[in-house]
């Protein structure tokens, strides 16, 4: 934390717990906080998120394709095409939230309960702030190999429609048309298929 600013105040005015199968779980805080510039002595207060961090998995199957999942979504009252993404357990410390689980741990239950596959091997390819102007959520990216089909196991109010690999040229395709419109997938898939020769070349609209 910069030494420039100071935190006089944090009040949590909302707390986001959600049902699941492991229990209620408590996901992240709303808070009002107060911040003290030392150089200037301005006060400011600001709306913020504290969040615990999510991972997000881009499942790579041997033949090259990457699966991606057609997911409702209640805020946009649509379906999206989405790589499988989840938030760390976490718990609440002096209004922060502070995780209980490695990101690893994290990709590999949400990669299993959401599309049914189970990888052999993740390699994280970046980590980076989701929105850092309202919260300071850490998305951690991982490319999983290996898959091997298991059980979907949907955690209460998800809704997935659909499970499906995509090669990289149905992928950049996608993109193109603006099919695939979420943002940490965009962010995931930009990073993997930039490994692959020929990089990613998506067309303007």
């Amino acid at each position: 934390m910069s030494a420039s600013f100071e935190w006089l105040q944090a009040e949590t005015v909302y707390r986001e717990v959600r049902p699941s199968k492991h229990g209620d779980e408590l996901r992240w805080l709303v808070n009002r906080e107060t911040i003290r510039n030392t150089q200037t002595g301005e006060l400011v207060t600001r709306a913020c998120l504290r969040h615990p961090g999510i991972c997000v998995i881009v499942p790579q199957l041997d033949d090259d394709r990457i699966l991606l999942m057609r997911q409702f979504r209640y805020a946009v009252n649509t379906a999206l095409w989405e790589l499988p993404a989840g938030t760390l357990s976490g718990r609440e410390t002096q209004g922060r939230m502070l995780a209980t689980e490695t990101p690893e741990e994290c990709a590999a239950r949400e990669l299993l309960e959401e599309t049914g596959y189970q990888a052999a091997q993740f390699e994280l390819l970046a980590d980076c702030y989701a929105v850092p102007g309202l919260s300071d959520e850490l998305m951690h990216i991982f490319l999983a190999r290996e898959l091997q089909p298991r059980e979907q196991a949907l955690d209460v109010g998800e809704v997935i429609y659909e499970v499906r690999g995509f090669s990289g040229a149905e992928i950049t395709a996608m993109i193109g048309n603006g099919d695939i419109s979420d943002a940490k997938t965009l962010v995931g898939l930009f990073l993997a298929l930039s490994r692959r020769p020929g990089g990613v070349q998506i067309a303007a609209r």
